[in-house]
């Protein structure tokens, strides 16, 4: 998280009702009052705004034409130090997102994990397929088609049993311009070191950014702006075109 503190608190009180661990790494917002209390949750990280501040980050969001690595180097970090943590901790299952995502419950998560265990996958990401990410040189190369590793950040699943093989304890900044290749190649990485492949492991809830469909969960609304049925229609027609390419 960084400075959504409002929302990370609502999350809390719902998942800590359901007997939850709770891990949080926070960046720095430089504001005492965008804090969270420490004692709210199981463990907690406070670490260094690589931004420097909000405003500066802002700043570099208005140069998109140059690209920003604040992303990749920030969330790469930040979930090492998380899953580092969870190794900690006896749990069947990790829900990891973003400080700007809420759970108002756990309903449709708990569904999306019983199909995840009944296709004997051990992880569940959301992809973007159809989209174009840039690649470490900031050219537009990186096509989401159905076989892309890359995934998005803002909500996945890990099974523990990956966790204690220490799976994301060193994700590697593999693109600086995309933190969803990074997380990709961590896991390509991880099969490779243990004798399987991405697709053994993973399983795709959907293939399209920031899904409204399950119960529950709730993203950043500047990033989820279409209806439902208009959002999976969009799709539908990305995922048509990267077949002319």
């Amino acid at each position: 998280m960084y400075d959504e503190i409002n929302k990370v608190l609502e999350t809390l009180s719902i998942v800590k009702n359901n007997g939850c661990p709770v891990i949080v790494i926070q960046s720095d917002p430089k504001n005492k009052n965008e804090l969270l209390d420490q004692n709210l949750v199981e463990h907690y990280e406070l670490l260094e705004d690589l931004a420097g501040n909000k405003e500066q980050y802002q700043e570099e969001r208005k140069h998109m034409d140059k690209g920003t690595t604040i992303p990749s180097h920030a969330l790469s970090r930040n979930f090492s130090h998380g899953f580092l943590a969870a190794n900690d901790y006896d749990v069947d299952w990790w829900i990891a997102i973003l400080g700007d995502v809420e759970i108002s419950n756990l309903s449709g998560i708990k569904k999306i994990i019983q199909k995840i265990s009944q296709k004997n996958k051990l992880i569940g990401v959301t992809r973007a397929v159809g989209q174009i990410w840039p690649d470490d040189d900031f050219k537009f190369t990186r096509i989401q088609t159905e076989n892309t590793t890359d995934f998005m950040p803002q909500f996945f699943i890990v099974n523990s049993k990956l966790v204690e093989k220490k799976i994301f304890n060193q994700i590697k900044i593999t693109n600086r311009y995309a933190s969803e290749q990074c997380l990709g190649d961590s896991v390509i990485e991880f099969c490779k070191n243990n004798s399987t492949d991405f697709d053994s492991v993973v399983y795709s809830i959907c293939d399209y950014a920031y899904p409204q469909f399950i119960e529950g969960l709730k993203y950043n609304p500047v990033q989820a702006k279409l209806p439902r049925y208009v959002d999976g229609v969009i799709n539908a027609i990305r995922r048509l075109k990267i077949k002319f390419y």
